[in-house]
């Protein structure tokens, strides 16, 4: 048994595209470090960036069939979010489901589970791949599931159209919501990051940049 929905409210593009420039640390500041995934779930290969809208999947453990489905419904940009709860002893997909998405021009796909096909993967980077672990055992396709409900991934709540980022630090979720107020926080944040960077390269101490000698005292910490 389960449900696919097809229709998924997206965030305007614009918005999608303001976030890509963003690392995923000052998004995840923005939102008072809440809706931060796992850390163990981390990209296959290096150099990657993926910012899209979620289209999220539920899947019994071990099962694939349900990705399979989100793949030929995705549309441009979507970012698959897959949920096994965590399981890692039997991969979700490998490389022809990578290429499969890359093909239907996904963005990226991240599974609270594992992965496989590594190998190939890596030397021809058909798709962003976040993942928890990586198998050669593989899935089956025994059982229904879930699309475009909201799910966990990661300990994160993620709900359809959620923007979804992912770099080498991990991945982040912003709920729709609430997508232009954190977009404003994070442009803010960062601004105020690069000024405290530039007085790093003068020479001032970042305990004087944050004012840390006086939170030192409050703690009752002494210096002798």
């Amino acid at each position: 048994m389960g449900v696919i929905y097809t229709r998924v409210s997206r965030p305007r593009k614009e918005v999608i595209e303001a976030f890509r420039v963003l690392p995923t640390a000052i998004i995840a500041d923005a939102m008072n470090r809440f809706n931060v995934m796992d850390s163990g779930i981390k990209p296959l290969y290096p150099g990657v960036k993926i910012c899209g809208p979620a289209l999220t999947v539920r899947e019994m453990v071990g099962c694939n069939i349900m990705l399979h489905k989100a793949i030929q419904i995705a549309e441009k940009g979507d970012v698959i979010v897959v949920d096994v709860g965590g399981y890692v002893n039997r991969a979700v997909g490998g490389y022809i489901v990578s290429l499969a998405a890359k093909v239907k021009g996904v963005e990226g796909i991240v599974v609270d589970g594992a992965w496989r096909d590594l190998e190939d993967i890596r030397r021809e980077r058909p798709l962003p791949i976040f993942a928890r672990a990586v198998t050669p055992a593989g899935p089956h396709k025994g059982y229904g599931g879930d699309i475009n409900i909201t799910i966990q991934c990661g300990g994160v709540s993620v709900s359809p159209g959620d923007i979804i980022i992912g770099d080498e630090d991990g991945v982040v979720v912003v709920p729709k919501d609430e997508a232009e107020e954190v977009l404003k926080r994070a442009r803010e944040l960062l601004a105020k990051e690069r000024e405290i960077i530039e007085k790093v390269k003068l020479g001032i101490s970042t305990v004087e940049i944050y004012g840390f000698d006086e939170k030192l005292r409050a703690l009752g910490v002494k210096v002798i």
